[in-house]
Order: structure tokens, then sequence, then C-alpha cells
């Protein structure tokens, strides 16, 4: 955003170092810019390492503290805003880059047990993927130590790959628990459709097509892999991709009841390279749902907790003391798609929005924060906007532009940044709605379905790393979640990749999945009886908190 007057506030380290900064600044990236102390994880609240004392006017600890205990004086920088005259005390020294992942949540693994040891003797290699059912664990990890014996590969590497629908983001994994490495690329299966079911009506009209698409996903995950050689992969993702990667039918995702051919989990090869998937849970939730919630077991907050993994695809699990509720809803690309102004990731754009107020001509005055040039908006972009604009009253919980707008082709439109020409409008608003409703119906039913109230839930985990960088109050005001304070909000950053972390090195997190699916009740929300119903009454923009 552009600079402006700000009331200063003085930040002592140690009774030494006096920094002035502006009221409500990050207190992690006021001590980083001085040079007091690195922010491992980019100040994402995910590695915890950024631990300090503090004293004096600092806002109150969030969710992501909570979690790990930091209540009291001892706080995380990152998580703080400085809101007074403050004193800090640096607790951990950092002196070098440490080995932790940037975007997903670290998840401490208490008892190791790899999933996977190098093994003396031959293998042939197959032809087909392996579909594993019934006792299939022993099996699993014996086929997996055989591959790892097989390849050329480290046996001390393990690539962990998240195949999401837009992109595929990775981590080279060391025994030692240390990530190596770790990236972001597309999803080369993106010039088949936005979403899902485009792709599954374009593959099952074009069985050829289908094969080359086959081919063309292990293709990206192998040329992952010969560029750190691990000697394993392990990967998770929906059940359509998961579907995808193995070379199976995709029909029976395709109608109802809509639930994968099986739910493995499937071994294969990609150019020699061994893929072990996570299992699938039911329907559209898939591996990555699986692996999202062992991330939240091996974290073991209390329960009844809640978590969103807010993507393409946005998958909602709620689990209490003796069942885990699970379904998923299409979401991401009314987020980030369809817009008069829309950028993706790849190209930059905005990802937080402020208003100043309304200038002469009575039209709100934006400044705005973006990564790379402000082509258009991110979906965090459209996100913060859409708080803002409606914290101002600008829009009524209709979603109606009601006052400071434009008109461009008959259109009303907020002109956000004119020597840019971009400019949010009416029809973006109906575009953010649709995706809103889908996340608010999908928790609103499984929590009635639970019998809870939103008052019962002592967590919600916002994970992906989309949903990650949403403003915890943006959350709030739009009744995106059903909290109502921040404490009770932990990011997770890509919480699939944490939870294959786990797994690699704890493999009875793997192995009890058996276990935990006798627990798992799945919600079909497109064969739910109020889904429709529900959908439309929650395009109503609205926040319950000021009522509770």
């Amino acid at each position: 955003m552009g600079t402006k007057e700000c009331s200063r506030v003085k930040v002592i380290v140690k009774e030494r170092t006096v920094i002035e900064a502006c009221r409500g600044e990050n207190l992690g990236r006021i001590l980083a810019k001085h040079g007091v102390m690195p922010l491992p994880c980019g100040g994402r609240g995910l590695c915890g390492l950024c631990q300090v004392r503090v004293s004096g006017g600092v806002s109150p600890p969030t969710g992501n503290e909570v979690l790990r205990g930091f209540t009291g004086r001892e706080r995380l920088a990152c998580q703080v805003r400085v809101v007074g005259d403050v004193e800090v005390e640096p607790l951990l020294r950092v002196t070098k880059r440490l080995r932790v992942p940037a975007y997903s949540l670290e998840v401490p693994v208490t008892s190791v047990n790899p999933l996977a040891r190098p093994v003396e003797g031959p293998l042939v290699e197959a032809s087909k993927p392996v579909i594993i059912g019934g006792e299939y664990s022993p099996r699993l990890i014996l086929v997996a130590d055989e591959y790892m014996a097989a390849t050329r590969g480290s046996p001390e590497k393990i690539l962990l790959v998240d195949i999401g629908t837009t992109k595929i983001a990775y981590q080279v994994l060391g025994m030692d628990g240390g990530v190596e490495d770790e990236g972001v690329t597309a999803n080369p299966l993106n010039i088949y459709g936005a979403d899902i079911v485009s792709r599954m009506t374009v593959f099952n009209e074009d069985p050829q097509l289908y094969r080359k698409a086959v081919k063309t996903l292990r293709d990206e995950l192998a040329s992952i892999a010969e560029k750190y050689n691990p000697g394993l992969i392990l990967a998770a993702g929906n059940s359509v991709n998961t579907h995808i990667l193995a070379g199976l039918p995709l029909n029976t995702l395709a109608v109802k009841p809509f639930q994968p051919l099986a739910r493995g989990p499937f071994i294969l090869y990609a150019k020699g390279h061994p893929i072990v998937t996570a299992p699938l849970i039911a329907g559209f939730v898939g591996g990555d749902a699986y692996s999202v919630l062992v991330a939240s077991l091996a974290l073991n907050p209390p329960r009844p907790y809640l978590i969103i993994d807010i993507g393409t695809n946005t998958e909602t699990l709620l689990v209490t003391r003796d069942k885990i509720y699970a379904t998923s809803t299409p979401a991401g690309p009314a987020f980030e798609g369809h817009l008069a102004s829309s950028s993706t990731i790849y190209h930059g754009g905005i990802y937080r929005v402020g208003i100043e107020g309304l200038g002469d001509s009575g039209r709100p005055v934006f400044m705005y924060e973006s990564i790379g040039e402000p082509r258009g908006f991110l979906g965090t972009g459209v996100i913060s906007i859409m708080a803002e604009l409606l914290r101002k009253r600008l829009i009524d919980e209709t979603g109606r532009i009601i006052r400071g707008y434009t008109r461009l082709h008959g259109v009303k439109a907020f002109v956000v940044d004119d020597k840019r020409d971009i400019v949010f409008t009416q029809k973006d608003i109906r575009e953010f709605q649709k995706a809103y409703s889908a996340v608010k119906t999908s928790w609103r039913i499984v929590l009635r379905e639970a019998g809870l109230s939103p008052n019962e839930l002592r967590v919600v985990f916002i994970a992906g790393t989309f949903g990650s960088a949403i403003d915890r109050r943006d959350l709030i005001d739009l009744g995106l979640v059903p909290v109502c304070s921040e404490e009770r909000i932990v990011y997770g950053g890509n919480m699939v990749l944490s939870g294959l972390r786990v797994m690699a090195l704890d493999s009875k997190y793997y192995t009890m999945y058996e276990s935990l699916a006798r627990q798992i009740v799945h919600i079909n929300l497109a064969e739910h009886p109020s889904y429709t119903s529900e959908w439309l009454e929650n395009l109503n923009i609205t926040n319950s908190c000021d009522n509770r």
C-alpha cells in the first residue's frame, strides 16, 4: 500500500535498541526489517520459531499461538501487532536459514518409524497401478521398500507431492525430518478445464485424450523427482486427481453416487520413479483431505475442531470426540476467476485491499498490496476487497453496490486503479457470492449433521496456501468461518504436505487409515436434501458474531 502518516510507537529490544514503528504493524516484520531476528517461514506463523518475550502494548494471541501454548508474555513475533510501546526479548538464537517449510505448518513428529526403508532384492516393474484393499498396510510398506531398492534414488530422500487442481506443490524430505527444498508448479491438466468436473467430462468423452492426460501428470511428477533423486514419491490429491494419476476410469465419480472406483492406496511408476498415494476417503474427498486430517491428528488440538481447506475444490472436515465428518464443494474458480480484473499467482496480482475513505466525488480511495505486478485480483484480494466494501457500507448484505460506484458499460463498478484499469464490478461480487455460499453451506451442514453449534468449536483450521493468506478479521467479518475470535482460528498453510511429512516419518499415521475410515461420516452435498435451499440462503453476506 502507499505510505501515510501513522501513530508512532516504540519497540525496545533488550533495553538497548529502540525502533520506531507504526501502531498496528506486525512485530515480526519490524524485527526482521531491522536485523534483530529472521522469520524462518516468512512470517506466516507456521514454523513457531520466532519466539519472543514481550511486555507492553500488543494484540491478543492468535490461534497459531494458542495451539503452540504461547498465550502469556511468550509469543510468536510474526503473530503480534504492536498497539503501543513494547519491550521485546528474542528467545531463540537463529543465525542461519533453518530447514523449515515456508508454506506448510510445522507438525512435530514424536515417534520416528519411517514409511519406507531400503531392502535388498530384485523387483520387476509393474505396467499397471496396483490396487490394494483390505489388510493392505503391511504389504504397502513392503512394496514401497522394494521400490526404493529397485530405483536409483536416494533412500534418504522422499518427495512429497500435493496434486492440487490448479497447482502442484512439493517438498523434498530428508529422513532426519528436515525439508531440503520445496516448490510449486502449475498442474499441466489446467488446459483441460479449470475444475475437476470439467476435466472429467472431457476425459470421459475422449479416452485417448485421457490416456494422454495420465501420462502428462505422471511425467510432471517424474520431472520434479529427477531434480532431487528421491527413493520414493509420496503423493496426495483429491479423488479425481488420484484416479488420473493411477490411470483409473473416472466414470464412477461422474455419476451418482459420485464415489471413487477404489479408495486405494495406489502404487505406480512414473518413468521408473515409484509413487505411493495417500488413500481416498469418499466421494471427491480424497487423499489430500486424509493428509490434512493426519496433520491435525498429530497436532492433537482440543475437540471438536473444524478444518476448512480452501482451494479450487474445498474440503471441510469436522473432528469430534468419536466421529469425523467430511465433505467437499467446488469453490476456488469463483474466488479467483471470471472477474473483470482477474489474475493468478503465476502472473502476480492484488492480495490485500484497504479503503482510505471517500474522495471528493464520493467514491472510495483504494490502497492495495500486490505480489509482483498488480495485473488484477488474486483470490485473497477478492476476499479482502469484499470485506472492506462491507465494512465501509459500500455494499449491503445482499451484495448490492449501494454507493461510491461508477458505471462501466452499464454495470456498477468500483475503480480500484484507473491507471491500470483495475475495477471490481457488481458481476464480480456475484461470482464471489457463489464461492462464499459454497464454503459457508458446507460447514453449516456439517455442524448440523454432528449436532454442534459454532460456539462449541474449539479450533478452526484454515488450510491451503490460498486460505492461509486471508486475513483473520476478513474471515470473521464476512462470516466465512463459524467462530468470532481470532484466537480460535489457526492458519495451517499447505496441511496436505504437513500430513504427508507426518506419514512419511511415522508410518502409523498411514496404516491407521482403516480404523479412521470407520469413524468417517461422508456427506455428499450434491445429494443433501437441504443443500440447494441453504446455498441460496447463504448468498447473503452475513456475520452473526455481533448477535452472539
